[in-house]
């Protein structure tokens, strides 16, 4: 849904507006809920997190033009093992073994499958563009840990209400400074790409994503971020008719056969 919303905007502009219909969706579903819609009062942490996650996408879309979506795609996704090897290093009840450690190396192999014939260094990749993808990677991951450890027990919803609405005012300047900052609603793949990406891909979304990173062990529940590229790709062929390869359903059933493993691991 994003891919078909960016059709007719700039990136930032796509991310302003995608943060608010996020922001709006959950702020009116902790209303109805009758919830706390405040931050919680002096809870420094609260907004090192909103900072963390944002600094991420910023990151991340400004490396975008240096490299390819192909290559993009795979470096962000290592985030699954970034994650996964930061718990165990700083949370020992978190420490993984080899059976989930085989798991996500099955997935991270899927993904070299599912993106083969696009990581391609040609098409304007430079190792710039790569590296900064990584290091959005490893922002990402370095958010999820935080995000679990110091605010556990705090309401998701609040978080991700908040941290959506906060994402709106940096991403709507940079949308002004590169360009057209409001789009034509009126195109109905703009409406539905902003509208779904922002009410469920991006709103339910993160509070679920909050919510698993809370009661679950982060291996886990980030093995299942192997499947977001998978889903990307089975419906860009549903939606979009783009082309679906033998290589790719390959790739695919390797990450699924990667979350079997990871998730079958018995703990002590």
């Amino acid at each position: 849904m994003a891919k078909i919303g960016l059709r007719g905007m700039e990136p930032f502009t796509f991310l302003w507006l995608r943060s608010l219909v996020s922001a709006l969706t959950v702020f009116a579903w902790i209303l109805w809920r009758r919830g706390p819609l405040r931050p919680p009062k002096g809870n420094a942490d609260f907004w090192w997190n909103i900072l963390l996650h944002n600094l991420n996408f910023l990151i991340f879309y400004h490396a975008v033009k240096f490299t390819t979506a192909g290559r993009a795609s795979l470096f962000l996704y290592t985030q699954p093992i970034l994650l996964t090897a930061f718990a165990a290093y700083f949370l020992p009840e978190e420490r993984i073994g080899r059976r989930a450690v085989l798991g996500f190396a099955a997935s991270a192999g899927g993904l070299v499958f599912l993106f083969g014939d696009k990581l391609s260094s040609g098409g304007g990749a430079t190792w710039l563009g790569d590296a900064l993808t990584l290091l959005a990677a490893v922002a990402w991951s370095s958010q999820s840990l935080f995000l679990k450890v110091r605010l556990k027990g705090v309401d998701p919803f609040r978080i991700t209400a908040w941290t959506q609405l906060m994402a709106v005012p940096p991403f709507l300047l940079l949308a002004s400074w590169w360009g057209k900052w409001w789009p034509d609603i009126t195109d109905p793949d703009v409406l539905t790409g902003v509208l779904y990406s922002g009410m469920v891909g991006t709103g339910m979304a993160m509070v679920l994503w909050v919510r698993l990173l809370a009661d679950y062990p982060a291996g886990r529940v980030s093995a299942f971020m192997f499947l977001t590229p998978v889903f990307g790709v089975f419906l860009g062929a549903v939606i979009l008719a783009e082309p679906l390869t033998a290589f790719m359903l390959g790739g695919a059933a390797l990450v699924a056969a990667g979350i079997y493993l990871v998730n079958s691991e018995r703990r002590a």
